[in-house]
Parts: C-alpha cells; sequence; structure tokens
C-alpha cells in the first residue's frame, strides 16, 4: 500500500520536525569556602571548562551580628578568567530592612581593580515565605548600580502571592532544589516537580537551577548525592525544558581534597552526559632499583581500591592497610577518587608483575 507508506513517512517527519532540540543550559558554579586555602585556589584559578561563571561567597550575616568578608584571593579569581557574581549569605531570620550592602561593594572595587570581571550580586537569604513582600521592596530599594542583581530562591516560594513582585525585582532567580526537604539531599523527581511549579508561577522571570554537589551528614548519618541521580534530571531538563530554566548553578565548585563533594572529573561527567564509572589501575613506577606500586583511578566517579598481586618479585611490601604476604595483597575499605593516585608500596625484581585481582 504505497499511498498508506507515503502517509506514514510524511507524519514521521512532521513529528520529527516539530520535536524540540535539547535545552542548551549554560553552567556557574558556586565558591562557598570561608578560607581560601592553597586547593581552594587552584580549584578556582584552574576552573574547569565546562563551568561559564563563578558565584563567589562575598560576605555573610547572621542575627544580631556585623557583616563578615571572607578574604577572597582575588588573584586566583582573576587567573579563572571568568565573569564573577559577588554573593551574600543573610541568615533567614535576619531582617533586611536595615542591611546595606556597603562592605560588598567595596569588595567589589578590590577584585576589579586585582583583574576580576564581577558582573553582578546574589542575594542568598532563605526569607520566610510571609515576608516575602517586604523582601520585594527592600530588594527594589537596594538594587545596585551597573550589576546584574539576582536572588536564591526556594520552591516553598511558588505559593506566595507576591513572589511576582520578588521577581519582578531582580535580574533572575537561582531556585534551589537540593536540601530542601530533610532528611533528603536530592530527589530528581521532587525536584523537577518543584521547578516546574515554579517557573509556572512566574512565567516571565529568568530563572536556573541550583544543583548539589556534595554530601552531608545529618544526625551522624552520612547523606550522599548520586551523580546518576543529578545527571538524570540534568539529561531530563535539557531533552524537556522547562520555560524561563536558562542554566544550571553548581553547589559547589570542586576542590582537591574534599571527601564531602565530587571531584573535577564526576562533575564534567555529569554535565557532559559522559558514563560515570571508576577505572582503577596498578602501575609500577621504578624508583632507584625497585619500583614504586601505584594505584590511581582514570575514571569520573570514586572506586573501591583493589586487591593486588605482586608476581615475580624478589620482595615487596604494600602499605596503606593492605594485608597479606605475597603475592596476593587484599585492599583495605577505601575508596579513590577520580584522577587520585596514590603509592601504596614497593616491590623489588627484575620482572615484577602486577595484576588487579
Amino acid at each position: 500500500m504505497p499511498g498508506l507508506r507515503l502517509w506514514i513517512a510524511a507524519l514521521t517527519v512532521t513529528a520529527c520536525a516539530h520535536r524540540a532540540p535539547p535545552a542548551d543550559l549554560s553552567h556557574d558554579a558556586y565558591v562557598w569556602q570561608r578560607a581560601w586555602t592553597g586547593p581552594v585556589r587552584d580549584a578556582v584559578a584552574t576552573t574547569p571548562e565546562a563551568i561559564g561563571g563563578l558565584r563567589v561567597l562575598a560576605a555573610e550575616v547572621a542575627p544580631g551580628q556585623p557583616m563578615v568578608v571572607p578574604a577572597v584571593d582575588s588573584a586566583a579569581l582573576a587567573r579563572a578568567a571568568r565573569p564573577v557574581i559577588a554573593v551574600v549569605r543573610v541568615d533567614g531570620s535576619r531582617p533586611m530592612a536595615d542591611l546595606s550592602l556597603a562592605p560588598v561593594l567595596t569588595a567589589i572595587d578590590r577584585w576589579r581593580a586585582a583583574g576580576v570581571a564581577v558582573t553582578g550580586i546574589e542575594i542568598d537569604h532563605d526569607c520566610a515565605t510571609a515576608a516575602l513582600p517586604d523582601y520585594a521592596a527592600w530588594l527594589v530599594a537596594r538594587r545596585p548600580s551597573g550589576l546584574a542583581w539576582s536572588i536564591t530562591a526556594l520552591p516553598t516560594w511558588a505559593e506566595s502571592r507576591a513572589l511576582p513582585a520578588v521577581a519582578a525585582a531582580v535580574d533572575e532567580l537561582v531556585v534551589q532544589v537540593h536540601a530542601v526537604r530533610a532528611p533528603v539531599l536530592f530527589d530528581p523527581t521532587t525536584a523537577r516537580r518543584d521547578l516546574v511549579q515554579f517557573a509556572a508561577a512566574v512565567p516571565r522571570a529568568r530563572l536556573r537551577v541550583a544543583l548539589p554537589t556534595y554530601d552531608a551528614v545529618v544526625q551522624g548519618r552520612r547523606l550522599r548525592t548520586e551523580p546518576d541521580e543529578v545527571a538524570g534530571f540534568l539529561r531530563g531538563l535539557e531533552r524537556r525544558p522547562i520555560a524561563g530554566v536558562v542554566g544550571v548553578v553548581w553547589f559547589r565548585l570542586p576542590v582537591d581534597g574534599d571527601r564531602m563533594a565530587w571531584s573535577r572529573a564526576t562533575l564534567a561527567a555529569v554535565i557532559a552526559g559522559r558514563p560515570l564509572a571508576p577505572d582503577i589501575a596498578v602501575r609500577a613506577e621504578p624508583r632507584g632499583g625497585a619500583v614504586d606500586i601505584v594505584v590511581v583511578n582514570d575514571g569520573t566517579r570514586p572506586g573501591p581500591w583493589p586487591d593486588l598481586r605482586v608476581a615475580d618479585a624478589v620482595a615487596a611490601d604494600l602499605i596503606g592497610g593492605y594485608l597479606g604476604a605475597g603475592p596476593d595483597w587484599i585492599a583495605p575499605r577505601r575508596t579513590l577518587d577520580p584522577g587520585e593516585r596514590v603509592v601504596v608500596g614497593w616491590a623489588t625484581g627484575p620482572e615484577v608483575k602486577l595484576h588487579v585481582r
């Protein structure tokens, strides 16, 4: 039936022609450390390519306390060569009426003098829903001149009639969908529902969504943010865009040695849609008349230290918790982060052979 085949083909072409292309989302990251240690400075100065901008904790305000301005390393920020937004964290119970941004504007002047491209200010204030009318008025009154003006926002605000006034007072809202319903850090289904409802409440607003890269300890129990779940949420947002949502802000920028957050490799894989898996290998690296036994993770997520076989060795010894007398060694219950390299022992012999068991 040629006529039927032609009709089906035409229907298929029409359906494909009207299928929306994946959303092209931009990606920023928060730098939330109070102390700019060496690893923090290095992480900022070598910001991953996929991260287009940095949102840096510039000040904190607690109830009854003066504003605290961390000693940010502006030289590291300048080396990052990214647009920077200065973030002011204000405790949710702290009244906003008398809050001045003067210390933040002074800090921004210092950053700019060091070559940092500061483009805006963001207020991170978990305002009570009932207080949103006053918050909107404050945002209008305190809007900085010559800088983009943004805020973080809670999903529960979608129920307030004052939310449109809050959204109209700023250029952009970053909707936080993590750590908003204890004791869960992140649930992709709930996050999608919250974001859809929020966007529908402010259809003219420009939105970003804040996604987690960290773990947290709550009442002695470690809560994990699973990269697979966040990646699934992100792929869904790309395939089924939500009107008004233009990008993602990751909390927080990976820092080497931070065991409570993802690695750079994991975040890059989640953003790019690459596979998430460990790739554990063992290598022999010559050192004098012996070899160092080195375990590496070339993958995109943490993996367990491997059990090892050290064959054809005259002598060998493994450290770090390995148990055995050779050639077989049982690994300690430890994990290796992506990109991590650990020297776990040594061996001697003309043809030492190393294997992951």
